[in-house]
């Protein structure tokens, strides 16, 4: 009779250990996909994923398009300071308010472009 209750207790033993072992392994991610999602959706549906990549790209088209802008404004922002330093020793007459002028609008335009410029960031930041 002892040796049946060891015997026993030995089994059960194993058996909870292995539904342990078992309970765990089940627990743990089991998946290295870099696309996958927890959001609760089938992670094996292609159209959401395609619609998420389609998002995706939406955003880095965007920002491709920002970062263009960036590299055009500042180009014409070191052409403009060049131009500013050669004032510096001009005497100021009819064409440097002429200049002064369009410098004066193009900052403007300069201005307004680099808040939405810092603004998509933000929201990009957000995102990504």
């Amino acid at each position: 009779m002892l040796k049946i209750k060891k015997i026993l207790g030995i089994f059960l033993a194993v058996c909870f250990v292995l539904s342990m072992t078992v309970a765990s392994v089940s627990a743990a991610p089991w998946d290295n996909d870099k696309n996958k999602r927890d959001d609760n959706r089938n992670k094996f549906d292609n159209h959401d994923r395609n619609k998420w990549d389609d998002h995706k790209n939406i955003w880095d088209n965007e920002k491709r398009n920002w970062d263009n802008g960036k590299r055009k404004y500042d180009r014409e922002r070191g052409k403009w300071d060049r131009e500013r330093n050669e004032w510096k020793h001009k005497k100021h007459g009819g064409d440097y308010k002429r200049w002064n002028m369009s410098y004066i609008k193009w900052f403007r335009m300069y201005i307004e472009w680099f808040s939405g410029y810092n603004e998509f960031y933000g929201e990009y930041n957000g995102h990504y």
